[in-house]
């Protein structure tokens, strides 16, 4: 019996020896871990449904947003209680968020959440407020309207309208410039057109100089032909700077085209002052080639007085490119007082050097120089048969109407000099192909004395 126990105690010793499982000391040690794991997963969700209710999730998806219930109407439900913060939610802002948290979340960065329906990330974009959105733009606000009305009359050809149309913007002055531009830019055609028009008659410096950088960057076709036109018609005196500055910085022949045009017209003494000085200090052939040209294109009489300055004595022959042009403009202008200066220095010019004289009184064409050329062509005091008369009868092709007509048959039927009567002869030719329907009426105002000039009348 003893031996007995003893083999059943060794047995048991070599058992515990061995490993063998012992449930009462070892079945404890076992529960640490899952515990552990469910401690941690209990943790971990906490601080998530924190995290969710901290940030609100907008989504952007169409998937996300196709799978939402339908947004409520604008009518309030019978079973909401009226409230100041129960209002429409906006596209992409969850209904059920406060509209004071709204307002707190509308200028935060993006923040990337994930749905849970779609498993995506989906980044919610800061919402711009009416506030935003007009800072830094009221002095276009005012505008906007009105170009919709432009864009409605020019679509229904209106002219009615769209004179009505460009004088409002016109009136707005350097506010509708914005709005104008890029009617230019973006949509072109007609309303591109007309959006041109109206800034060339504000005609600011700052219209002027957005007009020209926007005639800039656009590639050469009709539209920037047409736009050319426009910046032609700019006629306000205080952007003639801008307009020199481009002429002789650009390398666009429609923005050298157009600007020198509009310059041409409004060029005064402070202008031909500061083209003189420019000549003066150019270092480049080009500077000087250009400065020359913007004064030779040069059409308005309140130049006149500048350039007879410029141009020198009529007994002096030009000394200069800078007279020349300055000659070459007075025949532009073709005043009273400029086409005098011409007659003058015609007589006086040596012989030989009469050429470029007689063809520059030829060109004149302006309104106001007929009644001289109608005088010089008679014969007056300044000038002579073979010079100064004989120029004024070839100026006076530029003047097909009936007044000129008489005096040139009266000349042919009278004068005794040849190369007069010639000149008048081949002047009558020109304007009777050039202008066929002067004709009829020449021929009653030949029979009267009243169309001609009184040296003629005898």
């Amino acid at each position: 019996m003893k031996s007995n126990r003893l083999k059943k105690k060794v047995t048991l010793s070599q058992a515990a020896t061995h490993g063998m499982p012992n449930k009462a000391r070892f079945e404890w040690p076992l529960l640490i871990f899952p515990v552990a794991i469910l401690v941690t997963l209990i943790v971990l969700y906490a601080v998530n449904r924190s995290i969710k209710n901290e940030i609100p999730v907008h989504t952007a998806s169409k998937d996300v947003v196709s799978r939402r219930p339908p947004v409520a109407s604008s009518t309030q439900r019978s079973d909401q209680p009226a409230s100041d913060d129960t209002r429409i939610a906006p596209e992409g802002v969850s209904e059920a968020e406060p509209l004071d948290a709204q307002r707190s979340t509308a200028d935060r960065p993006p923040v990337a959440t994930e749905d849970s329906d779609s498993r995506v990330l989906i980044a919610r974009l800061p919402v711009r407020n009416d506030a935003n959105r007009r800072r830094g733009t009221e002095a276009m606000d005012d505008s906007e309207p009105i170009i919709v009305l432009l864009r409605q009359a020019i679509k229904e050809k209106d002219h009615t309208k769209i004179k009505q149309c460009l004088d409002d913007l016109v009136a707005r002055g350097d506010q509708a410039i914005a709005p104008l531009t890029q009617l230019i830019s973006n949509e072109g055609g007609e309303a591109g057109i007309w959006a041109a028009e109206a800034l060339a008659r504000i005609g600011t410096p700052a219209a002027t100089s957005t007009l020209l950088d926007t005639l800039a960057g656009i590639k050469e076709s009709e539209y920037k032909e047409e736009l050319g036109k426009r910046v032609a018609g700019i006629s306000n005196h205080e952007s003639w700077p801008v307009l020199l500055e481009n002429i002789l910085n650009t390398g666009d022949s429609t923005i050298l085209r157009a600007a020198g045009a509009s310059l041409s017209r409004m060029a005064d003494a402070p202008v031909v002052d500061d083209l003189v000085a420019r000549y003066d200090a150019a270092a480049s052939e080009r500077d000087l080639e250009r400065i020359t040209q913007v004064i030779s294109d040069i059409r308005s009489s309140k130049a006149t007085e500048p350039l007879l300055s410029l141009a020198g004595d009529v007994a002096s022959s030009p000394q200069d490119p800078l007279q020349k042009a300055a000659v070459d403009a007075l025949g532009k202008i073709g005043d009273p007082q400029a086409v005098s200066y011409l007659l003058r220095k015609l007589e006086a010019a040596a012989p030989g050097e009469d050429g470029y004289l007689v063809n520059t009184i030829a060109q004149i064409n302006q309104p106001g120089a007929q009644a001289s050329l109608l005088y010089a062509a008679a014969g007056n005091k300044e000038v002579s048969a073979e010079h100064g008369r004989t120029a004024a009868i070839y100026a006076l092709r530029n003047y097909p109407d009936g007044r000129t007509l008489a005096l040139l048959e009266q000349i042919v039927a009278q004068e005794e000099n040849a190369r007069v009567s010639a000149a008048a002869t081949r002047t009558i030719e020109d304007i009777h192909r050039a202008s066929p329907h002067v004709v009829a009426k020449a021929e009653s105002l030949v029979k009267t004395d009243s169309a001609l000039p009184e040296r003629i009348q005898k």
